[in-house]
Formats: C-alpha cells, structure tokens, sequence
C-alpha cells in the first residue's frame, strides 16, 4: 500500500453520518411534534424489525467508516517489512480498550457501578472496537487475496449458521440464542441486561469485522496505484455488486438489522461504497473541497459528539434548557421542541470546535534560559541543541555518531583544521 495522505471524502461521510444521528434524527422528531409527518416518512427513522430504513445506516456506516481510517493509521506503524511494530499494537490496543469503555458508558450502564445493570456488549462503540481488532488482525496478512477473501468467510460462516439453525423471528434466531446463553454464563440472574430487544453482539461480531473489513478493503482501492477515475469505477461497480447482491439474498433470507441479517449487510455495505464513491468523486477529483467545514466539524471530532449527545446528554440538555427558559413567552409550545434541538445543536458545535482546536493547538513558545526571551524556533531546548550542533557540524565538517572523520594529510593540517573549527565555534 502506498502511503498518502488521508482523504477528505473520509472525513465527510463519517460526518454526514453523525450528522444524521445527533442533528437531523433530533430535529426530524421536534418537527413531527409540531407537524405531524406521515407514518412512512417516520418509518424511516425508526428500526423495524425487518426491511431496511434511513435510520439503519448509521451503525453500519460507522463501522464502514472504522474500517476505512484503518490502513491510513495502521499503515505507518507498520515496518519495513509489513511487521507489525510496538507502535501497532499500543494503538490498535489502545484504540479497542477506549471505544469499549466509552461503549459501556453509554448504553452499559457502567456509571451505576450495579452488576444487575452493567451489560458487557451492546453498543455501537463496542461494535466498532470489535471490528477494529479483527481488521488490524487481518491486515498483518501480507497476501491481499487473503485479505480480500476474510470478510466473504465470516458472512459466509455467520449466514450458514443463521440459515441452518433456528429461524429469523425475534426469540427463534441463532444469534438471540447464542446470546443468552454467554449472557447467562456471565452475568448473575436477574440481570437487566438480558433484555435484549431483539439485537444481537457476540455471534453478530462476524459480521462487524467483515464490515470492518469492507471498509479497509476500500481504502486500500483508493490507497492504492492507478488513476482516480479507475479507482471511482471500482467503487461504483463494487457497492452496485453489493447492493445487487443483498436485494438478491432478501429472497431467501429477511433484511433485519437487529441481528445484521446477510442480506441487510449486503445492502448496507453497498450503500455504503456507494456513498464514498460519489464523495471521493465530488471531493478528491472534481474537487469540490469548499463549504464542507460543519461537516469535516463533526467527521473529525465524531466520538466527542457521540458521546456528547449520548453520556452527556443530561448536561446539554441542561444547558439548553438554561438558553430557552425564555422562549415559551414568545414561542407556542408545540415548537419548543423545535427550538431546543436548534439550540442544543448550536452548543454541541461549541464544543467540537473547542475539540478541534485543542487537538490542533501549537506548542506553547518555550523561553530561552540564558536570556528570558521567547525561543523563537519553537524546540525544546533539547532539541535545539541538537539542531545547533548539527548545523555546526555540517558548516564546519564535523563528523556524526558512528563517522570517521576524515585523515588529514599531515600533523601541521591536522593543527590548523583544529585552530580553524575552535576559533569558528568561539565566534558562533
């Protein structure tokens, strides 16, 4: 894989994504509060069990989206011999230990410190993790036609199982089973967590890491040699196979998203290279790079907003109604709603771009010891030491660590060169 730098397209759909769920999904039901929307238009933002809506994109898109960051972050801790080195696996590692906990923060319950509460896995975060492990797993393989070959065996081997055993009911599926049955081993009776409300996670995680996988499969195209015109058709044939290859599959097998049915994966993989496909296009060809910074806002800052609008939700929403105390003087009730979400989204964008700019903060000027003054160069004073020297080093022809200095050609030179550099670096 060539190294290059990391694509916009990226940064957008990931935002676009977590746009829907923490701005337009919010607003969409303040809007319905105030005007009733038909029962069609609100299907879309609803998981039904069966068929595929607006709404269920989002988890697998995340997850997609994971997966395509993978090659861009794990490439350049790699060595030269595609090795993984302890770089890879503090991040890799590190990157899992975060989005679990964060995962269990949010919907685990983990805050209550109550075992009858705490549930082990049932987040998307949790579900990115996952995928995000198996995908650094699977890209150690130096072979890319094994690579390539993966996540077509784990949909294969979790859709036989599915097929094979059970049914595709809520209580009847393989995965539901299999999941009450780790959760029973794990957890004491009476757990609340055994409510599962039909979704399905330790079986399931075949499916997030071929997910995980389609994604990194996709930057490797988009990484990879060839014109950005072949590597746009790629995409666009690859997502019509998968979007053709899951409309096919509903014929035999229900599209659920609860349990992440082979047919509804397919189509949501399909949807989602398509998606990337038409933004690589727009933003990395074309390009047409301008007006997307709310966008970029929420795509590079996504698990702040995440989890802002889930963890911190209580908090934000304290904040809001501090703003809008007011409002309902002016305001009929039924768009108050409205009128929260709005504001709610104004101190949410606050935050990211606190976010942003403090990952984005430059060192701090340090002072130089000797004289007080601002150092201008901006190193540690370490470091500039070192940079001093070795600029001395270069002007005067001193050799480095481990070289030889070349042999003067008699004692009287040897001398003068000596006199000379002494005198130079005094003056310096």
């Amino acid at each position: 894989m060539e190294k290059s730098k990391r694509l916009l397209s990226l940064d957008i759909l990931r935002g676009l994504d977590m746009i829907l769920l923490t701005v337009v999904g919010p607003l969409f039901w303040a809007v319905n509060k105030a005007w009733t929307m038909p029962e069609a238009v609100q299907l879309q933002f609803k998981h039904a069990w069966g068929g595929f809506t607006l709404w269920d994109i989002i988890m697998p898109l995340f997850i997609f989206m994971c997966g395509a960051a993978i090659p861009y972050a794990l490439s350049k801790r790699l060595d030269e011999d595609g090795w993984a080195t302890s770089a890879f696996w503090k991040h890799v590692l590190g990157r899992f230990a975060l989005l679990w906990f964060c995962g269990m923060l949010v919907q685990g319950r983990l805050a209550t410190l109550d075992p009858l509460q705490i549930s082990p896995y049932n987040n998307t975060l949790q579900t990115i993790a996952a995928g995000y492990l198996i995908a650094a797993l699977v890209m150690l393989v130096p072979v890319r036609a094994l690579r390539v070959l993966v996540p077509f065996i784990l949909v294969g081997a979790y859709g036989a199982l599915l097929h094979l055993h059970g049914d595709y009911t809520q209580e009847g599926n393989l995965a539901q089973i299999v999941e009450q049955k780790v959760l029973a081993a794990i957890l004491p009776a009476g757990s609340s967590a055994f409510k599962t409300h039909g979704y399905t996670w330790f079986l399931t995680t075949l499916m997030f890491g071929a997910m995980t996988l389609c994604g990194a499969q996709c930057a490797e195209i988009l990484r990879g040699k060839g014109s950005a015109g072949r590597k746009a058709t790629t995409l666009f044939v690859l997502g019509a196979l998968l979007l053709g290859a899951g409309w096919a599959l509903t014929l035999a097998v229900p599209c659920i998203k609860h349990i992440f049915s082979v047919s509804f994966t397919f189509q949501a993989m399909g949807w989602c290279v398509l998606a990337l496909a038409l933004l690589y296009v727009l933003t990395d060809v074309l390009p047409c790079r301008r007006g997307w910074w709310f966008v970029t806002l929420y795509g590079q800052c996504a698990l702040t907003a995440y989890m802002a609008t889930h963890f911190f939700r209580p908090a934000l929403d304290a904040c809001t109604k501090t703003i809008t105390q007011g409002l309902p003087r002016f305001l009929d009730k039924a768009y108050m709603p409205l009128a929260n979400v709005l504001v709610s989204t104004v101190l949410l964008t606050i935050v990211l771009v606190i976010r942003r700019r403090l990952r984005a903060r430059p060192a701090e000027p340090r002072t130089d010891e000797a004289t007080g003054e601002p150092d201008k160069t901006g190193t540690a004073p370490e470091f500039k030491s070192q940079l001093m020297e070795g600029a001395i080093a270069a002007r005067f022809q001193i050799p480095g660590v481990g070289e030889q200095a070349p042999a003067p050609k008699s004692a009287d030179e040897a001398g003068s060169q000596a006199a000379h550099v002494k005198t130079k670096l005094k003056i310096h």
